[in-house]
């Protein structure tokens, strides 16, 4: 029998259905509110994270990640040097274009 959670899958067992967001992937800071406060913290500490005033901002910084699947709200990117749900709309210190360099 083919049930809502597909063939052979059963409640209360970790299974790949289509009912499940597949957590595992996503940075434990999309996880767990206190570790992604943590780091946000250290980013702002450490390199000025904050609301921008100009063109740079999270949301064209090569760090920022566009994670589905992983808990970011509308207007939210995932840092990968400070591991923090960051706003697009804000930018800190480490901020590098997304272009590539050249050597």
């Amino acid at each position: 029998m083919i049930g809502l959670l597909g063939p052979g899958k059963q409640m209360g067992k970790e299974s790949e259905s289509l009912l499940e967001d597949d957590m595992t992937e996503c940075p434990l800071a999309t996880q767990d509110e206190t570790i992604n406060k943590g780091n946000k913290q250290k980013a702002v500490l450490t390199a000025s994270y904050g609301p921008s005033e100009g063109e740079q901002k999270c949301g064209n910084c090569k760090y920022g990640m566009k994670l589905k699947g992983c808990g970011l709200k509308k207007g939210e990117v995932f840092c990968d040097i400070f591991e923090f749900k960051c706003a697009e709309s804000n930018v800190c210190d480490a901020w590098d274009s997304m272009e590539e360099e050249e050597d």
